[in-house]
């Protein structure tokens, strides 16, 4: 004999294939809660005003199991803990079908409808169940939805998913569609996906994210301490970011540079990853720089990515390039102009390939980025001729001990002219690099090359999601031809020092010390910098 508190009151169940959720008396609901668990034979003893005592007799068997109307999907039963021969349950039951349904939505099938029926027998000592399944036409994903977003773009998500067309979800891997979201950067929680109906009646997969920021704002500033009678200077660069502009993953990027001297730059850029919903993306690009009264430089390019899979583009670029002296660079040397009115226009091929475990502070993988131009010139005092150019940018992660990772990346640009030019070359054919975003221990643009590669080595120990403190090395070298006012040159070049990156209340922090075998330890190069979410 067993004793049910009257106060804990189960709701009652009719054990048929229409289930019933009511109320009931004390003593229906004791005795519906027995049933439930296999007591059918159980019987009331007698009552009190807080108590129901009763028997609860043998517990049923399951003597057979049928399943009628299952051919999408085999086995269906092989996990069930309902089973010919075992304790009946309807619990139990109910988590099977359950079960059962799951993976019928998994295959495609999410109309499918398992009714069960259950028969006593033998006096109450056993049962029959009998499971009626209608599976209905099996459906096809059509799309990803975004759950939480500010501006939601199906067109997006289902790009950036990798969902070309309706497809089995069958043949999808939910967490694979989480892992390609999260790894856009554009969300700072992306949940599990799971299959639902739109509006519509259509099946698309949901996912449940939480947006990042809808822009950043960088700031990096460096000291340049006093060096052969020159005073030292602060030099640095802002930049601010746009990122999902319209829910649709574009992004948009202007950044100001101040360099020594009187030098400055800034670049604008606009890009939209999949045009229209479709699987091209566009990029819209202006760099213009000014070098005192030596000359200035612009830069107008436009872009067509055709996005092979989430992590791998093809790239197509149209460039022009205006180089224009002013009035130092217009003087002559030697005969010649120091610096040439030039006219480049460019058409490039590449790739664009990003497979990183996750965006803003990876363990794993890889990013790279090629891009091959050929040229043709035109200027004061040449004969139409081309050119050729290739840019590289890479970094490789590698997980080492916990929390921490290596890194190793590679960046070259290599300039050839043909021979239909005259062969000779003039600072505005030349690149300047150095600093922060390059060569690290050397001033800010006082390198000066027609070509130049570095490879860079960190090692991190990483704190959280973002954060990181970091030791590097940079080494590579630069070639650079006689120019007018400046002889011919080719060098190695090695930087080194340690770093640290860490979110803080106001933004996330970085900050850089790094050398040169020429500095002293105490003359290094200090960079600061700052990110700010908008």
């Amino acid at each position: 004999m067993c004793s049910v508190s009257a106060r804990a009151q189960a709701p009652r169940v009719l054990v048929s294939a229409d289930s019933v959720w009511g109320v009931a008396s004390t003593a229906d609901a004791a005795l519906d809660t027995l049933a439930a668990r296999g007591f059918l034979l159980a019987r009331v003893d007698s009552l009190t005003a807080d108590s129901v005592f009763v028997t609860p007799g043998p517990r049923a068997t399951v003597r057979s199991l049928a399943v009628v109307g299952a051919s999408g999907l085999n086995d269906l039963t092989r996990d069930w803990a309902t089973r010919q021969g075992t304790p009946f349950s309807m619990p139990a039951l109910v988590r099977d079908l359950t079960a059962a349904a799951a993976r019928y939505a998994s295959a495609g099938f999410v109309d499918a409808r398992l009714v069960p029926a259950v028969e006593v027998v033998d006096g109450g000592q056993a049962v029959d169940i009998s499971v009626q399944i209608t599976e209905g036409d099996e459906a096809l994903v059509t799309a990803v939805e975004l759950a939480g977003a500010r501006t939601p773009s199906r067109a997006f998500a289902t790009r950036r998913a990798g969902l070309g067309a309706p497809t089995p979800p069958s043949k999808l891997s939910l967490s694979q569609i989480q892992e390609r979201l999260a790894s856009s950067g554009l969300y700072a929680e992306v949940g599990p996906p799971i299959l639902a109906r739109d509006a519509d009646g259509a099946l698309v997969v949901q996912v449940p994210v939480v947006e990042a920021p809808p822009g950043a704002f960088d700031v990096v500033l460096g000291y340049l301490p006093p060096e052969a009678g020159r005073p030292g200077g602060v030099v640095g660069s802002g930049r601010v970011d746009l990122r999902n502009l319209f829910g649709g993953g574009r992004a948009a990027t202007v950044q100001l540079d101040r360099t020594p001297g009187l030098a400055s730059s800034c670049a604008v850029s606009f890009a939209d990853p999949f045009v229209l919903g479709t699987a091209l993306g566009a990029g819209l690009s202006f760099e213009g720089s000014s070098r005192d009264s030596t000359l200035s430089r612009q830069r107008l390019a436009a872009d067509v990515r055709y996005a092979l899979d989430p992590t791998l583009d093809l790239v197509a670029s149209l460039a022009s390039e205006a180089v224009r002296p002013g009035t130092f660079g217009a003087q002559e040397v030697g005969g010649r102009p120091r610096v040439r009115r030039t006219d480049d226009l460019f058409v490039g091929v590449g790739i664009v390939l990003t497979r990183l475990d996750r965006p803003r502070n990876p363990r794993r993988g890889v990013a790279l980025e090629v891009l091959a131009e050929q040229g043709r010139r035109r200027g004061d005092g040449l004969q139409a001729g081309g050119q050729r150019r290739l840019t590289v940018g890479s970094r490789g992660y590698l997980p080492t001990l916990a929390r921490q990772a290596a890194v190793v990346g590679v960046e070259a640009t290599v300039t050839q002219q043909a021979a239909g030019l005259d062969g000779l070359v003039d600072e505005g054919d030349l690149v300047r690099f150095g600093g922060a975003s390059s060569f690290r221990g050397y001033d800010e643009d006082a390198l000066l090359a027609r070509s130049y590669a570095r490879v860079t080595a960190e090692y991190r120990v990483l704190f959280d999601e973002v954060s990181y403190g970091f030791a590097f090395a940079d080494a590579g070298g630069l070639d650079r031809p006689a120019v007018p006012g400046v002889g011919a040159e080719r060098r190695g070049l090695l930087g080194y020092g340690a770093g640290l990156r860490l979110a803080t209340g106001v933004g996330l922090a970085t900050i850089t010390y790094a050398l040169n075998p020429d500095l002293s330890a105490g003359r290094g190069k200090v960079h600061v910098g700052l990110t700010l979410g908008l």
